[in-house]
């Protein structure tokens, strides 16, 4: 009798750690099992906030590259708002670019850049290119006429005063034919270059200057542009500054802003900085930077009536003037 009890507490007791074994095993398991979730979850939001903080960094530094290359590109184009999108490990920035004609806005183009985690960035493959359509003036210049994509305006175009053309347009005669309470913007190719102070004091009234085109070609190059076919020049081919520094007029800007634009560029080591580094380099000749001497410019974006644009007629300075865009007051 004693021994079967003795077996029969043995054998409980034995239960017993048993059950207590597979009962630690199980909080053992479940504590693994929090632990493992816990540091996952940790993990993840970890990365997701370095994810979305070098993602925001990538951003800065592609639209930040952007404005500042906008700055010395793109003639008589503002500065839009800009919009970012974020995904995983990279992300998309849209840029929104407008021009102002005589006080009315008008939206011109939308640029799409993409960015990762990275630090790299670059506009879409394609990027914005101009729509080209049959035009009876262009064919002596075997080309087609440029237009805006987004809103249909004609896109400007320059003529290097040492380059040879086939032919040179001249268009202040259209301007007979615009209404008289449009305003009209127009490229004026020059027939040489002058400082910004002289194209301003040579402008007649009612003409306002809005940007100046800069002459940042290499003696190599112009012997390329002179090579057939030679062809105007559009944006983003041309190079120069803002006549303004601020949308008011009241702050004219001049040759060292172009040049500070330039160094500004220059460090930020960007998509752009092939483009600094040779205008940087062809401004300065042999120097160790360049002066405001340096900048010269060959031709100037303005705007006005069509009335007080046809002052410009018979001008010895005008090499050619093509049109541009044409806003409603209203």
């Amino acid at each position: 009798m004693s021994n079967d009890y003795s077996e029969a507490v043995e054998q409980d007791s034995e239960q017993h750690f048993r059950n207590l074994l597979k009962k630690t095993k199980r909080k053992s398991m479940l504590r693994n099992i929090i632990i493992s979730v816990l540091s996952a979850m940790v993990v993840i939001v970890g990365l997701l906030i370095a994810d979305k903080m070098l993602l925001s960094r990538s951003a800065k530094q592609a639209l930040t590259d952007l404005y500042h290359y906008q700055l010395i590109s793109s003639p008589n184009v503002l500065l839009g708002e800009s919009q970012s999108l974020d995904s995983v490990l990279g992300g998309t920035a849209i840029y929104r670019t407008y021009k102002v004609i005589e006080g009315v806005p008008l939206p011109w183009a939308e640029m799409k850049v993409h960015y990762n985690v990275f630090g790299e960035y670059g506009q879409f493959v394609g990027g914005y290119s101009p729509l080209n359509v049959k035009d009876p003036d262009m064919e002596k210049l075997n080309m087609a006429r440029p237009y805006n994509v987004m809103n249909g305006q004609r896109e400007l175009l320059f003529f290097h005063p040492e380059v040879h053309y086939p032919d040179l347009l001249n268009e202040l005669n259209k301007l007979d034919q615009i209404d008289s309470g449009k305003k009209v913007e127009m490229a004026i190719s020059l027939d040489h270059a002058y400082t910004a102070n002289e194209i301003r004091d040579m402008l007649p009234s009612g003409v306002h200057a809005r940007w100046f085109w800069v002459d940042t070609y290499t003696p190599e190059y112009i012997k390329f542009m002179n090579g057939p076919p030679a062809l105007p020049l559009i944006s983003p081919n041309v190079y120069g500054y803002a006549a303004y520094a601020d949308q008011e007029d009241t702050w004219e800007n001049d040759e060292g802003k172009f040049i500070e634009y330039i160094k500004e560029g220059l460090k930020l080591n960007g998509n752009y900085d092939w483009e600094y580094t040779q205008i940087f380099n062809q401004l300065r000749g042999g120097k160790k930077e360049p002066a405001k001497d340096d900048v010269r410019s060959i031709g100037v974006v303005v705007t006005g009536s069509p009335e007080a644009l046809r002052a410009l007629q018979g001008k010895k300075y005008v090499r050619a003037a093509v049109l541009g865009a044409i806003a409603e007051n209203y």
